[in-house]
């Protein structure tokens, strides 16, 4: 349900909100939750779920708290200053993690994917966002977000383009190993191996740039 004022989103916000797509229910983690908008919007569409938003500027945070008052208020948002190493997560699993914009996740050594592997849940989804600037520059970090979440078990299953005016925007959609010991649980929204859905396209089709958010 929407909390407080209407949210004025940037398109891209809009865009990553529509990728995450969160179940009614979901537990959602943003990393680098900035101002709080994208998690305004993953709020808005819990009914019974939660949407944890990690930042390591207090600044940030407190915007963010401003922003998502009520919602704060009624449990569905909960905000922790902190970087992903540090913030205490461990008292359940999450389905979706989401990151817009966010180096630490495609620069080595990236300790804050063992993070990932920790906290997210059977059948869950971890959902890479940047923003494309510098020409060439996108596929580097794709493969390098490829590599390190492989080290992890994490590896790519869908990629994503957005016609996010001014500048456009590129998402890796990740998911953990299939093992014969997980063969027996169910995702809340398993993967499928047909052909992908509009908007995405195949590791072999990456070209363009990305500007950083540190």
């Amino acid at each position: 349900m929407p909390y407080g004022a209407p949210v004025t989103a940037s398109r891209r916000a809009a865009w990553a909100a529509d990728l995450v797509a969160p179940a009614p229910t979901d537990r959602v983690l943003e990393v680098g939750c900035g101002h709080g908008v994208l998690l305004s919007l993953l709020a808005g569409r819990l009914t019974a779920g939660v949407a944890v938003g990690v930042d390591r500027s207090a600044r940030m945070v407190e915007a963010a708290g401003r922003r998502n008052r009520a919602a704060v208020d009624a449990g569905t948002v909960r905000l922790l200053t902190a970087s992903l190493t540090d913030a205490p997560l461990e008292e359940s699993p999450f389905d979706v993690v989401v990151s817009y914009d966010v180096r630490a996740f495609w620069t080595p050594p990236a300790p804050e994917w063992d993070v990932i592997g920790r906290v997210l849940a059977p059948g869950g989804r971890v959902i890479v966002a940047f923003s494309l600037m510098a020409a060439g520059a996108e596929r580097a970090i794709g493969d390098a977000v490829r590599r390190l979440a492989a080290e992890r078990g994490l590896h790519q299953v869908a990629e994503h383009r957005g016609r996010t005016a001014p500048i456009g925007s590129m998402a890796l959609e990740l998911r953990r190993d299939r093992s014969p010991s997980s063969e027996g649980v169910a995702a809340r929204r398993p993967f499928s191996a047909q052909a992908p859905a509009p908007g995405c396209r195949s590791p072999a089709q990456v070209n363009g740039g990305v500007r950083l958010r540190t």
